[in-house]
């Protein structure tokens, strides 16, 4: 009941010494944040996951006390103390007189226009050249950081395997909700194997002092571009998830990129971080690992979040799209290069399911109506609307396309990339071709059949008619001739059917858990 009263008075001005004239909020799974016009007050719910406890008053002074002289190891002058928060005649507020509810920790406030996660978000075209510099400013930083050896009493290694069970044992309640039992029983088995195997180099990587104090948190959203740059919000409540590797801070924003969609800015990172840092010729063998252990960790966060009764139910239902999204991206990391096919009916969502597959895969589309335009440029805009089969949809021009597609794919396939080729594969022939290639290459081809109901086919149809966003010339009118000319894929071990109706981020886990458990990624 305290929290909540602390909560609702911290909403209200007059709870400020700086008297703003309104207060912002957001809130974690574990800290609740009220900003003013200039600071920033953060406090800590009184919770317990285990692997952090703020359930007492004198737990959340502690760890406010920590959170302030932690991280002004990378920004000193953000985090400018901590405010009591006191309850006297006169109400709720920040310092002052009266009995003590509880703490929060005080910053200053950083411009929303310089975070990175809202650079990002806007595309900012100053990225791509920022990223090297960033990358270089985290080698320094890694290289000034303090070595721990024997952390708590126990190796690296012991401590990496800890906080995996810990993930494990604790993602248990929410398989169903924010990831499938195959999901998780792939992950285990990854780490299983990948320990197992790489025991005796994280000992090693330990004795050589590449395990140091870090951040523990590091994603866009704990980076402000101002000048000097701003890291801050760093890991305060647990030592042994601040103490690691120095490849796992750095994986840890490697991953936070490419969840948001840009692996070009997480090369970029990459590059200036190894072009700074002292060799490290382990590290190309770590990153994938711990990639997978932040992505984990932070769909682990979000389950917590969308449990969270106190939290409005727009914040846990957000978060429970989050979570998935970490899930479907550590799935992604255990893929390997291989050649997918969408096959499929107009309005099944083919390019849908395509897009959110190389969102968490980093593969690379091609899809059959770009290349097809581009082969009939001019006959495409002289005759926009074709009946099936006829126009740039004839035999000939649908064999042009095809022909294109499988070139493509070759180049593709012998540079060892993974490749999704978005087209309707409606003749058994064409897939079979493809096939043959990824065969001959020596790359796993799987068939992805998506699958749907004709109302729900002419509902998408029409709405993507009336909005006129995308390049296909799929149409109402001509889907029942599609049908007729569609010869579905039979039963096969390389054929994954979808119900193209159910929903894109369970599709994606669906075909990503498949497809490595099929062709033996593991």
């Amino acid at each position: 009941m305290t929290s909540e009263m602390v909560h609702q008075a911290l909403m209200k001005p007059q709870a400020y010494p700086d008297a703003p004239e309104k207060v912002e909020f957001t809130e974690t799974h574990v800290s609740r944040l009220y900003f003013t016009r200039n600071f920033v007050y953060k406090v800590k719910k009184p919770v317990d996951f285990g692997f952090l406890n703020f359930t007492t008053l004198d737990r959340r002074r502690f760890y406010c006390e920590e959170e302030v002289r932690l991280n002004r190891r990378f920004c000193p002058d953000t985090y400018l103390g901590i405010k009591e928060i006191r309850r006297d005649s006169g109400g709720i507020h920040l310092n002052g007189q009266g009995e003590i509810l509880d703490y929060a920790v005080w910053m200053k406030r950083l411009p929303a226009a310089r975070m990175l996660d809202h650079l990002i978000e806007a595309r900012s075209p100053e990225l791509e050249a920022v990223m090297p510099a960033l990358g270089a400013l985290l080698a320094r930083i890694e290289e000034q950081a303090q070595i721990c050896r024997e952390n708590s009493g126990m190796s690296n290694l012991d401590e990496v395997r800890r906080n995996w069970r810990e993930n494990f044992d604790q993602i248990a309640p929410f398989v169903g909700r924010t990831l499938v039992a195959p999901t998780l029983d792939l992950c285990r088995r990854y780490v299983d194997g990948f320990l197992q195997a790489n025991a005796a180099l994280l000992l090693q990587r330990e004795a050589d002092g590449y395990v140091r104090d870090g951040h523990g948190d590091l994603h866009a959203e704990h980076i402000c571009l101002t000048d000097p740059v701003r890291i801050y919000d760093c890991i305060e409540f647990n030592r042994r998830f601040r103490v690691a590797d120095i490849a796992a801070d750095l994986a840890f924003l490697l991953m936070d990129l490419e969840v948001r969609g840009r692996r070009d800015l997480a090369a970029a990172l990459l590059e200036g971080y190894v072009n700074s840092a002292a060799p490290d010729p382990e590290l190309g063998t770590l990153l994938p690992f711990y990639k997978i252990y932040r992505a984990f960790v932070r769909g682990k966060v979000e389950s917590f979040l969308s449990a969270d009764d106190s939290a409005a139910e727009s914040v846990r239902s957000a978060a429970r799209r989050r979570a998935r999204h970490y899930f479907n991206l550590v799935l992604g990391y255990l893929m390997q290069p291989c050649l997918i096919l969408t096959c499929g009916l107009m309005g099944s969502g083919k390019s849908t399911l395509a897009r959110a597959l190389a969102h968490s895969t980093g593969a690379q589309i091609l899809r059959s109506d770009a290349i097809r335009k581009e082969l009939a440029a001019d006959a495409a805009k002289n005759s926009p609307h074709h009946d099936f089969g006829a126009g740039i949809y004839s035999s000939e021009w649908t064999r042009r396309t095809y022909d294109s597609l499988l070139q493509s794919a070759a180049a593709g396939l012998g540079r060892g990339a993974m490749l999704i080729v978005d087209a309707s594969f409606a003749d058994a022939q064409q897939r079979r071709l493809f096939m043959n290639l990824a065969q001959k290459i020596g790359r796993p081809c799987f068939v992805l059949h998506l699958r749907s109901d004709t109302a729900t086919l002419e509902q998408r149809l029409r709405r993507r008619s009336a909005e006129q966003t995308d390049i296909s010339d799929g149409r109402v009118e001509l889907l029942a001739a599609h049908q007729r000319a569609f010869s579905a894929p039979q039963a096969d071990p390389w054929v994954v059917e979808i119900d193209a109706t159910a929903d894109i981020d369970e599709n994606v886990e669906y075909v990503l858990g498949e497809i490595i458990q099929r062709a033996g990624f593991l």
